[in-house]
């Protein structure tokens, strides 16, 4: 019995062009709070001070597109500020009062990133559990360092913009991010409770002299809603 090659294929495009058709497509924003810092390889640790994790905000616009029942992608323009924390300083006494004399300071860093997520996700119509990883492209869009003078009490800021050319800063920017989240029937759509680990890729520093592997770090958590189309 001959097979008909050319009924076989286009049936299988049929069924493929429907499939595509019939796939549900979501957009939503979501933002939240990001905890920051950098990976400190041991080759500058003996000459620079301790890098702590640093606060900033994470806010993006997405799509999302279910491929099969469970399965989804999303592609995401992400702002997120990008950093780390030093803290230097001493304690002197006063009489029998302490007094803490320093500086605190925060290396803060505006990125731009494209993440393309992988969802997979369980549930039903009221509520669904996910995970998501993926791949995300960043361009360092500027970067500030703010300077907090301590002496008994904690000084105005100072704010220094960095140019990052002169540092030999790689804008540019690879990383991964793994993440777990919950989802509730709100309205013609979904809020979503998310939180994801991100972990770059690239060498921050690649200059000819200093080829330090420090790479970006962090933690986000942010709230969501998202609304079929």
């Amino acid at each position: 019995m001959k097979t008909n090659r050319p009924l076989l294929l286009s049936l299988l495009l049929v069924l493929v062009s429907a499939g595509m058709a019939a796939a549900q497509w979501s957009i939503g924003v979501r933002g939240g709070g990001y905890m920051g810092t950098v990976t400190q390889p041991e080759l500058i640790t003996s000459f620079t001070p301790d890098f702590h994790w640093s606060p900033g905000i994470s806010a993006a616009v997405f799509a999302e597109r279910e491929l099969t029942n469970g399965i989804s992608i999303r592609p995401e323009l992400v702002y997120q500020q990008k950093g780390f924390l030093m803290r230097e300083g001493t304690k002197i006494n006063v009489g029998k009062l302490p007094i803490n004399l320093g500086v605190k300071s925060a290396y803060r860093v505006d990125y731009a990133e494209a993440p393309l997520l992988l969802k997979l996700a369980a549930g039903n119509e009221l509520a669904k559990v996910y995970l998501i990883a993926g791949p995300s492209v960043g361009y360092a869009i500027d970067a500030q360092l703010v300077t907090r003078p301590q002496a008994v009490i904690e000084f105005r800021p100072i704010r220094t913009n960095v140019p990052l050319e002169s540092l030999g800063y790689n804008r540019f920017e690879l990383s991964g991010i793994a993440g777990a989240g919950l989802s509730l029937k709100a309205g013609a759509g979904e809020i979503m409770i998310e939180g994801r680990y991100q972990q770059g890729i690239t060498r921050l520093i690649d200059v000819p002299i200093v080829r330090a592997n420090v790479r970006n770090q962090g933690v986000s958590v942010s709230l969501g809603y998202k609304i079929p189309f």
